[in-house]
């Protein structure tokens, strides 16, 4: 059966170049690596899903640093509660803070007293900066209650509280 679909195309493999074929070799073992890196992140408890490492990479983080007790991963409402008690969301983007374009959906402001919101670098994928923002200033910013859509903007960010980096993480030159 899947011989006849890939009549007049040679065998599966035949069509790809020397250098093609080097490039899918390659890409098949830093694939390999990804998941084996991925597994282990897994075993470590840093990564709770399949599907979003960032997001679940940025909880562990801001639980590890902030002392958050993580909720379950199939708990509904917030993701964190802290030492005090207060509920926290956590959002991550991949990219800066100073991008005032960047949304975050799914935001349960109801739910919640602060919001974590989290920006990873894009090349490293370290974090390069985390804001708490109240629950009463992310309901300013909501730009759709009913999927919870949150706009990121240069107001927001003046009046959010940067939690990261610290003293603890701050180059001095």
């Amino acid at each position: 059966m899947y011989d006849k679909l890939i009549v007049g195309f040679g065998k599966v493999g035949d069509s790809l170049s020397e250098v093609g074929k080097s490039g899918f070799e390659e890409a098949r073992k830093l694939i390999s690596q990804m998941a084996e890196i991925k597994n282990r992140l897994r075993d470590m408890g840093i990564i709770r899903s399949a599907d979003k490492i960032t997001d679940d990479y940025a909880k562990w983080f801001c639980s590890t640093k902030f002392s958050l007790k993580l909720s379950g991963i199939d708990e509904l409402g917030c993701d964190g509660v802290s030492e005090f008690g207060e509920k926290v969301q956590i959002k991550s983007k991949i990219g800066s803070d100073i991008d005032f374009q960047v949304t975050f959906d799914g935001i349960r402001v109801d739910e919640i007293d602060y919001l974590f919101v989290v920006f990873v670098n894009e090349e490293t994928w370290m974090i390069d900066s985390i804001y708490r923002i109240s629950s009463e200033v992310v309901k300013r910013f909501l730009i759709s209650d009913q999927v919870g859509k949150f706009g990121w903007w240069r107001e927001c960010r003046s009046l959010s509280l940067q939690l990261f980096p610290d003293q603890d993480n701050m180059i001095f030159l």
